[in-house]
């Protein structure tokens, strides 16, 4: 959960890197992405990235 809460951290703090993981997601798809993560912290950060497209729309 700390691995995921620093890079969701870093994320965040750097505003052309959200945007490429937003847009990376949207190109791959989210479920993709979910699944090949597919573990508690993945979880998370997958939590955060749906956070992210929500405040694009």
């Amino acid at each position: 959960m700390v691995i995921a809460a620093k890079a969701i951290e870093q994320i965040e703090n750097d505003p052309t890197l959200k945007q490429r993981v937003i847009n990376a997601i949207k190109e791959g798809g989210l479920a993709a992405f979910e699944k090949a993560i597919d573990n508690p912290a993945g979880a998370f950060i997958v939590g955060a990235i749906k956070g992210w497209q929500e405040v694009e729309t």
